[in-house]
């Protein structure tokens, strides 16, 4: 007889229902050239039980950074509704993929962290 055991998908999960998007002037790629001048990478920062927890897509891994405090620096900082998401036929494995996944904006043509600032401003 064998045992088998549906694993479900993890969901994102916060003790908070609130996260901000940040977004930088990151010119490190190639193609940071054909993006807005002063919006070129995103990443989402959440507050968790008195810790910030960073989630960031580069273009070399997934960072996943838990501090008590956090330096934005030169930035824009844009508050989001952690939202369920949709499982999408085809998603981006950028920076603005990642945050949409993580804050759950299920829009697909919102392809470039500039769009993804316009989209969170607009909803407000």
């Amino acid at each position: 007889m064998v045992c088998v055991h549906k694993l479900r998908r993890p969901r994102f999960r916060s003790v908070s229902s609130d996260a901000y998007v940040v977004f930088s002037n990151d010119s490190g790629h190639w193609w940071s050239r054909f993006l807005h001048p002063t919006i070129r990478h995103c990443h989402i920062v959440v507050p968790d039980r008195g810790r910030w927890v960073r989630f960031s897509r580069t273009c070399e891994s997934v960072e996943l950074y838990a501090d008590t405090e956090i330096d934005i620096g030169d930035t824009i900082l844009v508050k989001a509704q952690v939202r369920p998401c949709k499982r999408n036929l085809l998603m981006l494995n950028t920076c603005v993929g990642f945050a949409k996944q993580v804050i759950g904006v299920n829009n697909p043509l919102i392809l470039t962290p500039y769009q993804l600032y316009k989209h969170l401003e607009k909803i407000k």
